[in-house]
């Protein structure tokens, strides 16, 4: 959790689980988010439940059809993307292309799928107010994210916590929805732990 180097970490997707006494005291903004987080398990979870436990089985589909590698990458973006299900309301058409092109070209789908079931086996540490992150740490939240934090339930999480931050757009993909904000954010959290 704190590597020889590594001064500090900015994170806009927090991997936690809310305390029972955080569930059962949640304000309307945490039920909000806690709501969401459920949205995402019940409905929009799909694509990483396959690709984490059977990846090889969309490897084909994205590595034989440029039709099905748009079409696994474009729904992606629609669930995940503060855009309502419609990426186009967030993303240029022709970015769109150029992200699934990326894919495309190499022939790079059937490893970013793998990159999920890889992940699973490795069985990520969350961080817990039993063992908080030790480094300086920002946390910004885009309001489209599904998995986000509240800052009350950051603040034990990590020891110290630097920079925490809601914006007002902005999803799963904020670096390319929002990258003005996104670099701001990056550049207050590191300002204050150089």
């Amino acid at each position: 959790m704190q590597p020889e180097g590594l001064i500090g970490i900015h994170l806009n997707l927090v991997d936690f689980t809310p305390t029972d006494t955080e569930r059962s005291s949640a304000t309307p903004e945490e039920q909000k988010i806690l709501a969401d987080m459920q949205e995402y398990l019940d409905n929009l979870s799909g694509y990483f439940a396959i690709q984490s436990k059977h990846p090889q089985s969309i490897a084909y589909s994205v590595a034989d059809s440029p039709a099905g590698q748009a079409a696994w990458i474009y729904q992606m973006l629609a669930d995940v993307s503060d855009s309502g299900g419609e990426p186009e309301r967030v993303f240029k058409l022709d970015d769109m292309i150029d992200n699934i092109m990326l894919y495309w070209l190499p022939n790079a789908g059937p490893s970013s799928a793998r990159l999920y079931w890889e992940t699973a086996k490795e069985k990520p540490r969350q961080v817990t107010i039993e063992e908080p992150m030790p480094l300086p740490t920002g946390v910004s939240m885009f309001p489209g994210e599904k998995a986000r934090i509240s800052k009350r339930w950051a603040e034990p999480r990590f020891a110290k916590l630097v920079h925490f931050n809601e914006l007002p757009k902005g999803g799963h993909f904020a670096a390319w929805e929002q990258p003005a904000a996104f670099v701001d954010e990056l550049r207050a959290t590191f300002s204050k732990v150089r």
